[in-house]
């Protein structure tokens, strides 16, 4: 599609209007209400850097972050670097209880232990792995939503203040350690790892 038609149709509401101006692709986002009835929407793939591919992290570190397919995601980032990779895109970081919600499908308490269901399934996630995968690459990690990638891959930072953040939802290495509930215990908000990234919510 050419970029004057792109962003004719964006102006006329036919497709999203967070393009990048050099991808010509929008992010992907799903919408969904809380347990209390605000709307508020999340990043279908975990972020990826601006500059990253299906083979590359990336290297912009001033990037904003990323919602798209076959990208590697955003990874050795602490905790105030993603919340700041989500804000440059005029996003935050999502809080626990909606990350939850997206991953178990359901509104407050209840819902799905897993991304893809109740009973542990090696095959359906990149966990027990040795490598992170690009966003999609495994289409049976999908939620209820149609969110990808929230049980394994890489674990997510959540939370927008100090006192809330945590990461959320296993890596590649994590066996049983990928429901939607685990949270990654005492880790510095500091660290920065392979098995960390993120993913942004907003408020429509």
């Amino acid at each position: 599609m050419g970029r004057a038609l792109t962003f004719a149709l964006c102006l006329g509401g036919l497709l999203g209007c967070e393009e990048d101006p050099e991808l010509e692709l929008p992010d992907k986002e799903v919408c969904l209400n809380r347990s209390d009835g605000v709307r508020y929407c999340i990043d279908v793939y975990e972020a990826s850097r601006r500059d990253a591919s299906a083979t590359s992290a990336g290297a912009d570190q001033a990037s904003k972050a990323k919602s798209l397919e076959t990208r590697l995601p955003w990874t050795e980032v602490s905790w105030s670097e993603a919340k700041a990779a989500c804000e440059r895109r005029g996003r935050r970081l999502c809080e626990a209880d909606e990350w939850v919600d997206a991953c178990d499908g359901t509104a407050g308490a209840g819902g799905r232990t897993y991304a893809y269901g109740d009973t542990v399934d090696a095959t359906r996630c990149n966990t027990g792995g040795v490598e992170v995968e690009p966003g999609g690459a495994f289409p049976g990690c999908e939620t209820l939503i149609k969110t990808l990638d929230q049980s394994g891959n890489v674990w997510e930072w959540t939370g927008n203040n100090e006192a809330a953040a945590e990461a959320r939802g296993g890596s590649f290495r994590s066996t049983q350690a990928h429901r939607c509930a685990d949270t990654l215990t005492s880790v510095p908000l500091t660290n920065k790892t392979v098995e960390v990234g993120f993913r942004c919510c907003f408020n429509p």
